[in-house]
């Protein structure tokens, strides 16, 4: 388990994935990617992300421990440890001592947009493709 504290400061370091040629978003696919901290190239994480006409997946976690940092989706509904129900997309972030059981409304997700919401996502976690990212084109 993480602190809270320490969750914190891993999801705000400066991440970019290893790729080292762009890396093109397939449909229907899961794909992960190595994504390793700016400052200190031994911290590395996970990212995963999958896509297809109706959801949009995306989820960080820690490479040696495979614990969840953050994640969106788009469930039909998600219920918060305090009974509060979330109706659409939201997204996740680590609590300690709960993980990824709460989550947020958000405002941004767009299913037809899959790009835009993905990008938005990278954003809020501070991670970036170098060699780039791009939908596979059908």
């Amino acid at each position: 388990m993480l602190t809270q504290q320490r969750a914190d400061q891993l999801i705000k370091l400066a991440k970019e994935a290893l790729a080292r040629e762009c890396v093109t978003w397939q449909e229907n696919q899961r794909q992960e990617e190595m994504v390793i901290a700016v400052e200190d190239r031994g911290m590395q994480f996970l990212f995963s992300m999958k896509r297809n006409p109706h959801e949009i997946t995306a989820q960080l976690r820690t490479r040696d421990r495979h614990i969840p940092l953050a994640r969106i989706d788009n469930a039909a509904q998600h219920v918060n440890p305090d009974g509060n129900v979330l109706r659409g997309p939201h997204l996740h972030w680590y609590r300690e001592g709960e993980g990824l059981a709460w989550a947020e409304a958000i405002d941004w997700y767009d299913v037809a947009r899959p790009m835009d919401t993905l990008v938005k996502f990278l954003d809020l976690i501070g991670t970036r493709f170098p060699a780039g990212l791009q939908e596979a084109l059908l």
